[in-house]
């Protein structure tokens, strides 16, 4: 279907833009105007600009959450899911990015679509999020879903905040070196340099630290620009599978930080399992979306042949064995629940021992990290003061001679 980018006044006075499907101009118009906006351009849109996929920088998952929890509860309240849509439009709880997509979640609900379908189409939300929700408007239980939704995203939430929390304090001791590594090579290296007149050439750590200064004081833009290109970059590439694979790589080297990755991957993969297989979604796409929002190659690889197996007639518990990628427990539990016709409970239960490990073993990384940063952090400032030391040394018995 075409699509045609818009700019209108809405009901408020305010101005918006945004981009909406329709068959022709006329109809998008129509849509526009029932809306009760006030149209003052519309233009077709070629087919290289339409977006035809994820955004490139997502929505946060905190924002999914909340959007989630707000939708379910004026859903569960009998709201229409047009009208509740056109209240969250305006919520300045959420991004102006995240409104303007959700304005046309609402125009796509209008022009005919499914709430799952308009969803999908909107390029903001993941292939777990969409098919909960199709599961939902399936069985008539959207609102219930919805509410499942926000609780695993929550727990999300909850676990990113975890883990931020645990890395302030070993970032903020990284930034305290940088800084004080920029200051020596800013301002009191240059001093020294002209203390003794310049005629000498420094070597080692103090002779990197000369290029550094003349690297900053000259090209200081140019090393800016590659930074910042080099940490967006970076960002784009660890969301790729190739990124994935060198987290995984990286991660696998520290015994402490495999063994945190692997009990979160194991964490998600149940949380987002039991979720799913309560929602109603058939078993093999509920495997394949708990897979691969785990984030473990390991798992990723191992559920797709575990897949087949389920779909040749297997038993999951039998099917998840053979590939050897879950601790006994688990597959234990997954073999009760599937004789018990419970798996999403026993799931459940085995997502919130995993994320108490979590928290755990996140507890504990931290309480070793720090005496870690204090050592390396006090024993390279010491390192540097002992270098300038002996430069100076160097120099007085040089100008002495």
């Amino acid at each position: 279907m075409p699509e045609f980018r818009y700019e209108v006044i809405s009901s408020s006075g305010k101005s918006e833009r945004g981009k909406i499907s329709a068959s022709s101009k006329l109809e998008a118009l129509e849509l526009l105007n029932r809306q009760g906006f006030i149209v003052t351009s519309i233009k077709p849109l070629s087919k290289m600009s339409t977006s035809g996929g994820k955004t490139l920088f997502p929505i946060s998952t905190k924002e999914i959450s909340l959007f989630a929890r707000q939708l379910s509860t004026m859903i569960a309240s009998g709201v229409r899911i047009r009208d509740a849509l056109q209240v969250l439009s305006v919520q300045t709880v959420f991004s102006n990015r995240f409104r303007k997509r959700i304005i046309e979640i609402v125009l796509a609900i209008e022009g005919g679509m499914t709430l799952s379908e308009a969803l999908e189409r909107s390029g903001v939300f993941d292939s777990l999020f969409i098919n909960l929700v199709k599961a939902g408007e399936a069985g008539g239980v959207l609102d219930e879903t919805l509410q499942r939704i926000s609780d695993f995203y929550e727990s999300m939430v909850d676990l990113e905040n975890q883990v931020k929390s645990a890395m302030s304090y070993p970032l903020f001791m990284m930034a305290f070196a940088v800084g004080i590594v920029s200051v020596i090579v800013l301002f009191i290296l240059p001093n020294l340099i002209s203390a003794f007149g310049g005629n000498f050439t420094p070597t080692g750590v103090m002779g990197l630290l000369v290029s550094a200064n003349k690297l900053l004081t000259n090209h200081w833009l140019a090393v800016i620009l590659v930074l910042v290109g080099a940490f967006a970059g970076l960002r784009i590439f660890m969301k790729t599978k190739y990124g994935r694979i060198v987290k995984d790589l990286f991660g696998s080297l520290l015994p402490p930080v495999r063994k945190l990755r692997e009990m979160s991957a194991l964490e998600r993969f149940s949380r987002t399992l039991a979720v799913l297989v309560a929602s109603g979604v058939d078993l093999p796409t509920a495997l394949q979306l708990s897979a691969e929002v785990s984030g473990s190659t390991k798992i990723i690889h191992g559920m797709v042949s575990a897949i087949d197996d389920i779909k040749a007639g297997e038993t999951i518990k039998n099917a998840i064995e053979k590939q050897k990628i879950f601790p006994s427990i688990v597959v234990s539990m997954i073999n009760t629940g599937e004789e018990t016709g419970k798996l999403d409970e026993v799931m459940f239960k085995v997502s919130e021992f995993y994320h108490a490990q979590v928290s755990t073993a996140l507890k504990k990384l931290v309480s070793l990290v720090e005496p870690l940063m204090i050592i390396f952090i006090g024993g390279f400032i010491g390192f540097l003061a002992y270098t300038m030391y002996n430069t100076i040394f160097t120099l007085e018995q040089s100008v002495g001679g």
